[in-house]
């Protein structure tokens, strides 16, 4: 899908389980072991803390400390913060296969 593709909402919606209960996205607090906890009492998707996407884009090592997905972390949302649209579709294809979003921090920092 191309990213002028119009998507229908409610598909997207129905496509991940019609969720009910959404954790939303807390830097330095949604990593997968979170996540995976609240899973376990009721969240249906989870969203993973805010990632830099230039540095996602860039460095391995930050990839690996920030990002550990895992197929029971699904449906999945992945955030980043980006103010170059280049580096934020570079990051978001590195994420493509292991989510089921992205979004895109417009509120902080």
């Amino acid at each position: 899908m191309d990213i002028t593709d119009k998507v229908d909402p409610y598909a997207f919606y129905k496509s991940v389980g019609c969720p009910k209960y959404f954790v939303a996205p807390m830097v330095d607090q949604s990593e997968l072991p979170y996540r995976m906890l609240t899973r376990k009492y009721g969240a249906d998707i989870c969203y993973t803390p805010m990632f830099h996407a230039r540095l996602f884009s860039t460095s391995d090592k930050y990839r690996k400390d920030m990002f550990t997905p895992c197929k029971e972390d699904r449906p999945l949302v992945v955030q980043f913060c980006a103010n170059d649209p280049d580096i934020l579709l570079n990051a978001a294809k590195l994420v493509e296969d292991h989510c089921d979003a992205v979004d895109i921090n417009l509120g902080c920092p």
